[in-house]
């Protein structure tokens, strides 16, 4: 995907940082599902830049929510952007702990997988229903191909901080019956 490297190295040039996140980095823990978009993880402090870099790719904002801002492709070869922003006290010790990973040729970075499963948790603890069931999965899928101990204080310390005792608990089952 040549988009994906002209991005990166355009990012690069304007010393913006990133990690993938969504679909990809789901696949690249090793539970393998279909994405058709590209979710990137920023620091608020660089929404401008990230704004003004996507509409120099022919981007088009349709939905701004603050922290979540979804793009429009601007033809229908390319993939919809997604951006999730977060303050920079978050976003530096999450892309400090990230690790390296390959998207299309292009050596960037993904969150640490118990970053990737908080992320998720918390989308989940906060997200409208029609999200749900997906973000329920790569959660499931993430612990289980992971072989993550679901009663490890580890694993428990991230339901308790960024998900719910609810959402521990159907996952749990969901487990069990595997």
């Amino acid at each position: 995907m040549k988009f994906f490297a002209n991005l990166d190295q355009e990012a690069k040039s304007k010393s913006l940082r990133y990690l993938v996140i969504g679909g990809l980095a789901i696949n690249h823990y090793g539970y393998s599902r279909d994405t058709s978009d590209l979710d990137f993880f920023i620091s608020l402090n660089e929404r401008p830049d990230w704004m003004q870099l996507l509409a120099k790719f022919g981007y088009a904002n349709f939905h701004d929510g603050g922290n979540f801002i979804q793009y429009d492709a601007p033809d229908k070869n390319a993939w919809p952007v997604d951006l999730m922003l977060v303050q920079e006290k978050t976003f530096a010790p999450i892309l400090e702990a990230s690790l390296e990973a390959e998207f299309f040729g292009v050596k960037t970075r993904v969150p640490r997988l118990e970053h990737l499963i908080a992320l998720k948790l918390h989308a989940l603890k906060n997200t409208r229903m029609h999200r749900f069931l997906k973000d329920f999965l790569d959660v499931e899928n993430l612990i289980r191909i992971n072989k993550l101990d679901l009663g490890s204080k580890k694993v428990r310390d991230l339901f308790e901080r960024y998900g719910t005792q609810d959402l521990y608990e159907k996952i749990s089952r969901s487990l069990a019956i595997d």
